[in-house]
C-alpha cells in the first residue's frame, strides 16, 4: 500500500492522493493536506475572483501592508508598504517578517519574493523592521524599491530638506546627550517629550543601534541593485504593475516647495475647520528658539557655553563669593517668593525643544509618498497615505495626471471621491488626516478604513504626568476623527489592535481578521 501511495504521488493529482489515504487510514485530513494548504495559502490562496488583496499586519504601533496582485500564469504581485513599529523587538518583528517570507513564496521557488517595497517617509514605526528583521529580508528577492523625491540624493532640493533635517537632530541628540536627556529617557523633566519624539528616528534595540536612516539606506541598496528604485514626484501617473491587468498607480505626494512641506495646522485652519484637530505653531518663535538650544543647562561644556552667557568671566559671581549673600537674600525675596510662580522662566525656555522636536517629526510626516490603486473595471481607488499631513492634503488640490487618449486631466481629488479603502495616516492621530479636501471627499458608500494602532503603545507614549507619574499617551484614535471615520464608513472602520474585534459591518464588507492581520479583497 505504501508503494501505491509512492508511486500516485508522482503521477496523480492531490484530490485522489487525498482520496486514496482517506481509504487507507480512514481520517479525514493528513499531514500532507495540511502541508499543501499551508503552502498554497502562502501563495495565490485567495486570490481568485480578486483584483487585489490588503493584509495589515497585527505587529504593534506602525504600519505594515502587503498588498498581492493576482497575474496570469505568473505568482502574484507582491508590494509591501512599510514595515515599523515603536517598542517592538527583534525577536517580534522576526516572527512578523517570516509570515511575509511565507506569503510571498514562489512556487517552484526557493525564494520568496517581494516585486516592490514602499518606503513611505523615515520614521522608526514605518521602517524599523528592516534593520531588526534584515536576515529574513537578505534571503528574500526584492524586485524594486519606490520612494519620495525627497529622499533622492540627487534631487537638489532633497539634499537642502536632509541637511536642515541633520542639523536640527544634532540639536536634539546633543541636548539628549546631557543629564537632563537621562531623566527624559525615563518620561520627566523639560526634554520627556522630546526623548519620545527622537525615538522615530532614533537607533533599534538589539541590532547594533542601527539608526532608521540605515533602514532607508538599505532598502536603496536592494532597490539599485535590482536595478529598480524610483523616487516619485506629485502627478506622477498612471503607473502600471508588472503583469498586473486593470489596475493603475497615482502619486499624490510629497508635494514640492518648503511652505507645503513644513505645513501644519494654523489659526485660520482651525477658524475654517480643514482639519479634526489642531496645534499651533509658530515658525517665527521657533526659528528664534532653535538659535538659543545650545545654551541648554548641561547641553555643553564651559567654554562652548561661554558664547551664549550674556557677561564674561570676571563679571560673574560665583557661589559662595563676596556679594553672594545678599543676590541670594534679593532672589529669595523676589524670584523664589512664594506665589510667584506665574512670572518664572525656570526651564519653560527648554519647550524650544519640544516645538522643534514636533516641528522635525511633523516635517518628516509630510515627506510621505503617498499613492492611489486605481482598480480600473470598476472605478475605485484604494488610498495609502502614509503619515502625511496638512500640507502635504492640501497639496493634492493641484495635482494633476494625463491621462492617454483624453483632453481631460485626472485630478486627485476626483480620486479620493471615488476611494473605497483608506490607509487611515498617523495611526488616527489628530494631524494626519484633512478634513476638507481629505476625508469630506470620500462619500463611497462602500468606504472602509484601515487603522494600524496598537492603543497599549500609543498610552505609554509621552511624558509622565506629574501626579500620577504615569505616561500622558497618544490619544490614538483622535476622538472626533474616529466618529468621523465612523461615520462615513458606517462603522467599516478596522484597527488593527489584536484586541480590537471587527465590527458586524465590517465583516458584512469581506473584511476578515486573522491573529496576525486583517485582510481585505477587492
Amino acid at each position: 500500500m505504501k508503494f501505491s501511495l509512492r508511486f500516485i504521488a508522482t503521477n496523480c493529482n492531490r484530490q485522489i492522493i487525498q482520496h486514496l489515504h482517506i481509504m487507507a487510514t480512514n481520517k479525514k485530513t493528513t499531514p500532507r493536506a495540511k502541508v499543501s494548504i499551508a503552502r498554497l495559502d502562502s501563495a495565490d490562496a485567495g486570490l481568485k475572483n480578486c483584483t487585489v488583496r490588503v493584509r495589515m499586519y497585527r505587529h504593534g504601533l506602525g504600519d505594515c501592508f502587503l498588498l498581492s496582485f493576482p497575474r496570469k500564469k505568473k505568482d502574484p504581485f507582491h508590494m509591501l508598504i512599510d514595515f515599523g513599529a515603536l517598542n517592538r523587538d527583534s525577536k517580534h518583528m522576526l516572527q512578523f517578517a517570516e509570515e511575509i517570507e511565507r506569503a510571498t513564496k514562489r512556487s517552484g521557488q526557493a525564494k520568496s519574493r517581494l516585486d516592490l517595497v514602499v518606503a513611505t517617509h523615515e520614521h522608526k514605526d514605518h521602517l524599523s523592521g528592516f534593520n531588526q528583521a534584515r536576515e529574513v529580508f537578505d534571503r528574500m528577492d526584492i524586485g524594486g524599491v519606490w520612494m519620495g523625491w525627497t529622499e533622492d540624493p540627487e534631487d537638489k532640493e532633497a539634499q537642502r530638506l536632509s541637511a536642515a533635517r541633520g542639523e536640527a537632530v544634532s540639536h536634539l541628540r546633543a541636548a539628549l546627550d546631557t543629564p537632563l536627556g537621562l531623566a527624559a529617557a525615563q518620561g520627566d523633566g523639560p526634554l520627556a517629550n522630546v526623548s519620545h519624539i527622537m525615538e522615530l528616528s532614533d537607533g533599534d534595540d538589539a541590532i547594533g543601534k542601527r539608526t532608521i536612516a540605515e533602514a532607508l539606506e538599505y532598502l536603496r541598496q536592494r532597490g539599485e541593485k535590482a536595478g529598480h528604485i524610483k523616487y516619485f514626484e506629485p502627478g506622477t501617473g498612471p503607473l502600471t504593475l508588472d503583469g498586473v491587468e486593470g489596475v493603475k498607480v497615482y502619486v499624490l505626494g510629497p508635494p514640492r516647495g518648503d511652505l507645503l512641506l513644513a505645513s501644519h495646522v494654523t489659526k485660520k485652519a482651525q477658524e475654517e475647520e480643514i482639519v479634526y484637530h489642531l496645534r499651533h505653531a509658530n515658525d517665527a518663535s521657533l526659528a528664534a528658539n532653535r538659535a538659543a538650544l545650545p545654551a541648554a543647562p548641561g547641553s555643553f561644556s564651559s567654554s562652548e557655553t561661554d558664547k551664549f552667557h550674556p557677561f564674561t568671566r570676571e563679571h560673574r559671581i560665583k557661589r559662595g563669593e563676596i556679594w553672594w549673600d545678599a543676590i541670594e537674600s534679593y532672589i529669595g525675596k523676589t524670584y523664589d517668593k512664594s506665589g510667584k510662580e506665574w512670572r518664572r522662566i525656570d526651564e519653560d525656555w527648554l519647550g524650544a525643544f519640544d516645538q522643534l522636536a514636533l516641528k522635525l517629526a511633523d516635517d518628516t510626516n509630510n515627506t510621505s509618498l503617498v499613492l492611489a490603486f486605481e482598480i480600473v473595471k470598476t472605478r475605485e481607488v484604494l488610498l495609502f497615505v502614509g503619515d502625511a499631513q496638512v500640507g502635504n492634503w492640501q497639496s493634492w488640490a493641484n495635482v494633476e495626471f494625463k491621462l492617454a487618449g483624453s483632453d481631460e486631466n485626472l485630478s486627485a481629488h476626483d480620486l479620493l471621491r471615488r476611494t473605497v479603502f483608506y490607509k487611515v495616516g498617523h495611526h488616527a492621530s489628530h494631524n494626519a488626516t484633512l478634513k476638507k479636501g481629505g476625508l469630506e471627499l470620500m462619500k463611497s458608500p462602500k468606504l472602509v478604513a484601515f487603522v494600524p494602532l496598537d492603543k497599549a503603545t500609543a498610552a505609554k507614549q509621552g511624558k509622565k504626568d506629574p501626579e500620577t507619574q504615569k505616561p500622558r499617551g497618544w490619544q490614538m484614535p483622535a476622538k472626533a476623527l474616529y466618529t468621523a471615520l465612523k461615520q462615513c464608513t458606517a462603522d467599516r472602520i478596522v484597527i488593527s489592535d489584536a484586541s480590537e474585534p471587527l465590527s458586524p459591518a465590517a465583516k458584512a464588507a469581506g473584511v476578515r481578521a486573522e491573529p496576525t492581520y486583517c485582510e481585505f479583497k477587492l
